[in-house]
C-alpha cells in the first residue's frame, strides 16, 4: 500500500467525524434545547477563535512535516495504523449516536440532563475521547513523523484535561447517580477481565440444551 493512499485514507476517516458529528449536531438542535439551560459550562468560544486555532495547529503540522519528513516504516505497521483508526470511527459513531442531543463541543450538563449507560458508555464512560485517542495512535502508526507524533501528544494532553473538567461538572450537577455510575464503569480503557467473568457467569446460569 503506498504512503499517498495511507494519507488519504486517514484524512477521510478524520473529515468523515467531523461531517457526522457537524450533521448530528444540527439533527440534534431541538432535542438539546428540550433538555433545558446549562446549569454547568456550556460558554462556547467564539467561531473565529476554533478556525484560527485549527488553521494554526494545520499551519504547524505542515512546516513540521516539511522540514522533518516521514519515519521509516513497515506496511504492517501502516496497515495496524489503518485499523486501529477505523476501529476509533467505529466507535465514535457508536458512541456519539447513544450520547446523542447530551453531546456538547463544550463541557456542558443541562438542567434536564441524565447519566447515559446506553451502548459503549456501559463500557467506559467517555467512549467519544477514547474514539479519537484511537484514530490518533492510528494515525500516528500510518503516518509516522515528527508533526504527527505532537499532534497526537497534545491531543492526549487535551483529552486528559478535559477529562478532567468533565468529571467534576457531571458529578456536581448528577450527584449521586454519576458516582454511582463512576464506580461500576471504568474512564477510557474497559475492564475486560470483569466482563469475561460475567460473560462466563451468565453462560453458567444458562439451561443445558439437548
Amino acid at each position: 500500500m503506498s504512503t499517498a493512499l495511507v494519507d488519504v485514507l486517514l484524512v477521510s476517516a478524520w473529515a468523515s467525524l467531523a461531517v457526522f458529528d457537524l450533521r448530528a449536531a444540527w439533527n440534534e438542535r431541538a432535542a438539546r434545547r428540550a433538555l433545558g439551560p446549562a446549569v454547568v459550562g456550556g460558554r462556547q468560544p467564539p467561531a473565529s477563535l476554533l478556525v484560527l486555532l485549527v488553521a494554526a495547529t494545520l499551519a504547524g503540522l505542515a512546516l513540521i512535516e516539511r522540514r522533518a519528513g516521514r519515519l521509516p516504516s513497515p506496511p504492517a505497521v501502516a496497515l495496524a495504523g489503518l485499523a486501529v483508526a477505523a476501529a476509533g470511527l467505529v466507535v465514535h459513531v457508536r458512541a456519539r449516536r447513544a450520547l446523542g442531543a447530551s453531546w456538547s463541543g463544550v463541557v456542558t450538563v443541562r438542567a434536564a440532563q441524565t447519566v447515559v449507560e446506553r451502548g459503549p458508555y456501559a463500557v467506559v464512560r467517555h467512549p467519544i475521547y477514547a474514539s479519537l485517542l484511537l484514530l490518533a495512535a492510528g494515525s500516528l502508526l500510518a503516518h509516522p513523523s515528527l508533526g504527527t507524533a505532537c499532534l497526537a501528544f497534545g491531543f492526549g494532553l487535551g483529552i486528559g484535561l478535559k477529562i478532567v473538567v468533565e468529571e467534576r461538572a457531571l458529578r456536581r450537577a448528577l450527584g449521586p447517580a454519576y458516582a454511582s455510575y463512576a464506580a461500576r464503569v471504568p474512564a477510557l480503557v474497559p475492564r475486560l477481565r470483569r466482563r469475561a467473568v460475567a460473560a462466563a457467569a451468565r453462560r453458567e446460569t444458562k439451561c443445558p440444551i439437548g
